[in-house]
């Protein structure tokens, strides 16, 4: 696992995860991209510990994620990375499975973004 500086990210706050995830696919529509083609996924999931956040990680890369630790805001953050075609039952059953794990670990999973291809 590689262990970064802090950096900050801008972005949008939506309450309810299942609008969030909708808004997602629905901008990488307008931006011209097809929502089920193959796009690199970065997910966040917020732990409060190192041994937590290493745990999730290693988890993570076991089932073929790419992960990066680094402290955030008093928290650690785990950035899982992977490529997917973005259908909306896959983009729920990835949240159901990360917010899960996030949890394991007594953290939270706050939501993902799509790399333009």
């Amino acid at each position: 696992m590689l262990v970064q500086e802090n950096r900050r990210r801008n972005v949008e706050r939506v309450a309810d995860p299942a609008e969030a995830d909708e808004l997602v696919l629905d901008h990488l529509a307008r931006l011209g991209n097809d929502p089920a083609a193959s796009h690199e996924t970065h997910h966040f999931l917020y732990l409060p510990t190192p041994d937590g956040a290493d745990a999730a990680a290693r988890t993570l890369h076991r089932d073929g994620w790419s992960t990066s630790i680094e402290e955030s805001e008093g928290a650690w953050l785990v950035t899982a990375v992977r490529t997917f075609r973005l259908t909306p039952e896959l983009v729920r059953e990835t949240r159901a499975q990360l917010s899960e794990l996030a949890a394991r670990h007594d953290g939270v999973y706050d939501g993902w973004e799509a790399v333009r291809p």
